[in-house]
């Protein structure tokens, strides 16, 4: 990213994002994304910066958008933001509801950050201390990711960790170090983290704060930026 500018957006409730150089702002129709769209352009040309609009889109959102698309049958878009695909999603009672798992885009990210990191210290440091390594990785990875709704995607993570450790505990040397079965023993006296919720929340009125990012107080906070 070659320049950077902040900008603060104060009218109304918002929500406050520190570290995210994107941006989502939600309107209640149609006419308004577009006149602010509009102005936004104007605004950062001012500053020499523009908006990628290869991804940038205005779609149609929220419950009353989802109630006309379930009336004709039809399927929302959705949205990436923060690592996470935000999507319509249904409650029980048959009413609507925001849900959110973790990207595709951020999966295949984490998934081969985990196998190259896995494949560069084999040799490097004994299993016993690389593993513990591991534990403290999936931890992280449940902290963020670990919101209602996407358990699913979680556990998929958890599992293809695994999957890669097996494959380079047994890449250490010519000689395999252990079978599936043996592997699986192992596992059972030094077990991983499973995936764990940690912010719930369809339940923030119970557990205040509890959010992956900052509470929704106070001024929206974003950052736009020039370049890749």
């Amino acid at each position: 990213m070659s320049r950077e500018a902040h900008v603060q957006f104060c009218e109304g409730l918002a929500g406050k994002y520190r570290r995210s150089t994107l941006l989502t702002v939600c309107f209640q129709s149609a006419k308004e994304a577009e006149e602010f769209s509009k102005a936004l352009k104007e605004r950062l040309g001012k500053y020499g910066l523009k908006i990628a609009e290869d991804k940038s889109k205005t779609i149609e959102f929220g419950r009353y958008a989802w109630q006309r698309a379930k009336q004709q049958g039809a399927k929302l878009r959705t949205f990436d933001f923060l690592g996470f695909t935000h999507y319509s999603d249904e409650t029980r009672n048959g009413k609507f509801k925001l849900g959110r798992k973790t990207s595709k885009k951020k999966y295949i990210q984490k998934a081969k950050a985990m196998n190259e990191w896995m494949k560069k210290v084999r040799n490097l440091r004994p299993l016993k201390e690389w593993w513990e390594v591991i534990k403290v990785k999936l931890t992280g990875h449940y902290r963020y990711y670990g919101i209602s709704g996407n358990m699913r995607a979680m556990r998929e993570f958890y599992t293809e960790t695994s999957k890669l450790a097996y494959k380079w505990i047994n890449r250490r040397s010519q000689k395999r170090s252990y079978t599936y079965t043996q592997y699986c023993l192992f596992k059972e006296h030094n077990p991983l983290p499973v995936p764990k919720i940690y912010h719930l929340t369809y339940t923030l009125s119970r557990f205040k704060g509890s959010i992956t990012e900052e509470p929704c107080v106070g001024k929206l906070q974003a950052r736009f930026c020039e370049g890749r």
